[in-house]
């Protein structure tokens, strides 16, 4: 029984989940069994993802990809043996990177903007790193069942920019809207097994530019295994997917082939397709936890994108982190 009991307390934490960058991955820890009042976390954590082929309707793009550096802080603090808050904040640091036929950089000084005049006028698809802070995302949590093999936790957040940055580009840190995510935090232990298995959902409400319904579901699915009581292994499946919205080539033209570009996309749709485009994705991974003890965890993933439509595939990306822990009752 010693093993499993150490098990149990190397998990107890309250919730670091993110709801902002990450529509490439939405991560949410196990919730604590035994929550206190008290008890919280503080997450460091450093990301790289790297994109390439665009999956479009008919079409895939495939001259150009893009890298990101993100730096994450994330915390959470639960002021009663029910309630949790949580709030993180990502810098960002992006590059569009041309392979051919110059990448086809968005530039807002194009010639072709007549009709249509690009309010913001900066580029940054010029191949060098360009970036900020993202995305403030925070948002409360309730846990509803603590039984010995369940926990299950709603949760309702907010989500907005934390700076004015640019969006139309393909070094884009962000799309510049605010969300509203309200979601369950699953998990489930097998009685006197070494197994765990987590699940967070959330249907998403998204700022409407354009008056066009860009909500989305945002979904994650993890198995791991404890090999022993500070070490554990997951695969984990991660996935966005985008209701309505706009169709590229579609929405924007009737020639397959772009015959009509740039002429054709002249016009404040285009200038954010971005923000409008249906971006569906899932995303396959493994991932690590290693406690040194009850107050430190170093984390690490590896993901790959198994599925695209209407976004680019993630072609690799990892995250390494450190967590460390408060417990309530001390």
């Amino acid at each position: 029984m010693k093993r499993l009991t150490d098990r149990v307390r190397f998990r107890k934490s309250a919730l670091p989940a993110l709801l902002g960058f990450f529509a490439v991955v939405l991560a949410g820890s196990a919730q604590a069994q035994s929550q206190q009042k008290g008890d919280a976390s503080l997450r460091i954590e450093y990301q790289y993802i790297r994109t390439g082929d665009y999956q479009g309707d008919g079409f895939v793009a495939d001259y150009w990809t893009t890298d990101s550096h993100i730096a994450l802080l994330s915390g959470d603090y639960s002021f009663s043996d029910r309630w949790t808050v949580y709030a993180a904040l990502p810098y960002v640091q992006k590059r569009f990177n041309a392979t051919q036929f110059n990448g086809d950089p968005h530039n807002p000084n194009d010639p072709f903007w007549i009709d249509y005049i690009p309010p913001d006028k900066r580029f940054i698809d010029d191949g060098d790193y360009h970036g900020g802070f993202q995305d403030l995302a925070f948002g409360l949590k309730y846990l509803a069942v603590d039984g010995p093999a369940w926990t299950v936790s709603p949760y309702v957040g907010f989500g907005f920019p934390a700076d004015d940055y640019p969006f139309y580009a393909k070094a884009a840190i962000g799309l510049n809207l605010w969300n509203l995510p309200v979601g369950v935090d699953l998990t489930y232990i097998p009685y006197f097994s070494d197994w765990y298995f987590r699940g967070n959902f959330a249907y998403v409400f998204s700022e409407q530019p354009l008056d066009i319904n860009v909500d989305y579901w945002l979904g994650y699915l993890s198995a791991g295994y404890w090999f022993k009581p500070g070490f554990s292994m997951n695969v984990f499946l991660s996935t966005k997917y985008i209701r309505k919205g706009l169709v590229l080539p579609w929405s924007f033209t009737d020639d397959p082939n772009f015959g009509d570009y740039p002429e054709a996309f002249d016009t404040p749709e285009w200038y954010h397709h971005d923000r409008l485009i249906r971006h569906r994705f899932v995303n396959l991974g493994v991932a690590f936890d290693y406690f040194f003890n009850g107050r430190y965890k170093l984390s690490g993933s590896y993901f790959t994108g198994i599925w695209a439509d209407q976004t680019n595939e993630v072609d690799h990306a990892f995250t390494l982190a450190l967590t460390h822990y408060w417990d309530g009752g001390d």
